[in-house]
């Protein structure tokens, strides 16, 4: 997958969504931002940059993705990936359902997807330097293309049920955490994680606990 580096921009998100839709990018394609300043999180919130942060999103076919995977599941499967690239390079870095990356029980960054024109775009965001914020482990990452390469090329090796099968395992640690549902405080410990991705919780299936 190619590779783009920018000094600056106000999203690798906005900024991919925005060429695709005007057709200016037609194949896939990864874009990394050394700094910006309107960083798309969860609900829209704005990602604020740390001291330094890796940030960037990446452009994927519909129809290179696994048949199996379903679209409300793809922040999962791209950021259980991302996690596995992480803790090949010796970090305890795991995925908090369904698109938070932690470290214990601090956040480290977060993974984000759209659909536009037939792709997926997927940006992470990660905290590699801070001094508030939980980061990364030093030297984890020491040459951001090849450790983007890495990922893509695992991506391509991976199916669904081969991350949900990993990722079921680990789910349990979701357990001290909770959630908000239909007005009540529900802890991950009262969620069934399911084939598709998706948690049921009282007789009821979501893909997404915001």
């Amino acid at each position: 997958m190619e590779i783009k580096i920018f000094d600056t921009l106000p999203s690798t998100q906005k900024y991919l969504i925005n060429e695709i839709k005007n057709h200016n990018i037609n194949d896939e394609i990864c874009i990394i931002a050394i700094n910006q300043n309107q960083g798309i999180g969860s609900r829209e919130n704005s990602w604020n940059g740390v001291d330094k942060g890796l940030y960037f999103s990446f452009a994927k076919k519909l129809s290179n993705l696994p048949r199996d995977l379903r679209l409300e599941s793809m922040s999962i499967f791209f950021g259980f990936i991302f996690k596995e690239i992480l803790a090949i390079n010796g970090s305890k870095a795991w995925l908090k359902y369904p698109n938070d990356l932690y470290i214990d029980e601090n956040k480290i960054g977060g993974i984000l997807c759209n659909l536009t024109d037939g792709f997926v775009i997927c940006g992470i965001g990660l905290n590699l330097e801070s001094n508030i914020f939980t980061c990364i482990e030093n030297n984890v990452i020491n040459d951001i293309n090849k450790f983007l390469e890495s990922y893509f090329d695992n991506i391509k090796a991976y199916t669904w049920d081969l991350v949900f099968n990993k990722y079921q395992l680990e789910f349990y640690k979701n357990h001290n955490f909770s959630f908000h549902h239909k007005n009540k405080i529900i802890s991950f410990r009262d969620a069934k994680l399911l084939n598709d991705g998706a948690i049921e919780v009282d007789g009821t299936i979501l893909y997404s606990c915001r």
